[in-house]
């Protein structure tokens, strides 16, 4: 998708700023018109609200009640139709998708934080604690051709996750993006039939 200039994204304390990963993903995700899509880890709802303007039916989760009220005020203010659901990776979402993406917690921390917007980076001591389970569960929720965007990092458990992934998935490399400290990935992940 192309980022819409257009797009006015407001935030609130305790939710993650959209950021090089964000657009980094938002940039690989293919969506067309009428496709469900689901965005995991909605936060601003910057990528909902993008799949929503072209013409998804869209679903945006989070586990983070900042983040499902930011994705629900950001969805108004650009007049975009989105069911918002404060979620636990796929606990409380409902049917199957054409399009799944996420841009999930990755950098490795060695202490678990209360803060949400903490949570919102913080992908265990390897980095895969969340981006781990959520690629176990996908392929459940996906429609016959659905297909899943996701980011993953040089920081957190790339080669843990990457094995992991080719269990399930064929995957294809689409975007990336390196910086001084950090090198990210977005990987488009089809069910391997």
């Amino acid at each position: 998708m192309k980022f819409d200039q257009s797009v006015d994204i407001d935030l609130l304390p305790e939710v993650y700023n959209p950021s090089d990963d964000s657009y980094l993903l938002l940039q690989a995700i293919e969506v067309g018109e009428g496709e469900r899509f689901l965005e995991m880890g909605s936060g601003s709802g910057l990528i909902a609200i993008h799949a929503a303007k072209a013409g998804a039916d869209v679903v945006a989760a989070d586990i983070s009640p900042h983040a499902v009220e930011c994705t629900r005020r950001n969805a108004l203010r650009n007049g975009a139709q989105i069911e918002v659901v404060q979620s636990d990776l796929f606990e409380n979402v409902r049917g199957n998708f054409d399009v799944i993406a996420f841009n999930p917690p990755y950098l490795a921390v060695e202490e678990t934080s209360s803060s949400w917007i903490e949570k919102s980076w913080s992908g265990g001591e390897d980095g895969a604690d969340v981006a781990g389970p959520f690629l176990e569960q996908a392929s459940k929720h996906l429609t016959p051709n659905g297909r899943i965007y996701i980011i993953l990092s040089s920081l957190g458990g790339l080669r843990t996750l990457l094995r992991a992934a080719k269990k399930q998935y064929q995957s294809a490399l689409i975007e990336e993006k390196h910086m001084f400290f950090e090198s990210i990935f977005a990987y488009r992940l089809e069910p391997d039939i």
